[in-house]
């Protein structure tokens, strides 16, 4: 696993996930309370999909007033797993950040070669890192130019 993709999946914490059966209350209510807004639909030890806000956002929008959304499955509103977009272990965090971009996504799963779940990274984990490590390397930059480095 490249250095960057390692260090966003040490930080952070376990990856939160939900049932296919669940229902959209049982997300929203996961999503509210870990602060978070995407969860991995798991079905056992395998990824199903991913449910987003955006998710629950398009089925309130597009529910008939009478239907109560609080029962609507998430199997029903989810990405499946055939159309999940994932990262691999290897990837460069500016490969992914490029990947999330073009596809208008801020959740990507990390899976290994095997398609096991690694973490979950977000757009927000990877600009914040490169932007740590870019204003790393001008700061370096810039004193090595200033000749401000122990000698």
């Amino acid at each position: 696993m490249n250095k960057g993709l390692n260090e966003i999946c040490k930080m952070k914490k376990e990856v939160i996930s939900i049932d296919p059966e669940a229902t959209i209350q049982k997300a929203v209510e996961s999503m509210n309370k870990e602060k978070i807004g995407a969860l991995i639909v798991m079905k056992g030890e395998c990824i199903s999909g991913i449910v987003t806000e955006r998710d629950v956002l398009y089925k309130l929008a597009n529910t008939d007033i009478n239907e109560d959304i609080h029962d609507v499955k998430i199997n029903t509103i989810m990405t499946p797993f055939k159309k999940l977009i994932v990262g691999h272990a290897d990837d460069t965090l500016e490969y992914l950040m490029k990947v999330m971009t073009e596809k208008h996504i801020r959740h990507i799963p990390i899976v290994d070669k095997k398609c096991k779940l690694v973490c979950l990274a977000s757009i927000r984990d990877i600009v914040r890192f490169l932007l740590k490590d870019t204003e790393m390397t001008v700061k370096y930059l810039s004193d090595y130019v200033q000749g401000n480095y122990p000698g």
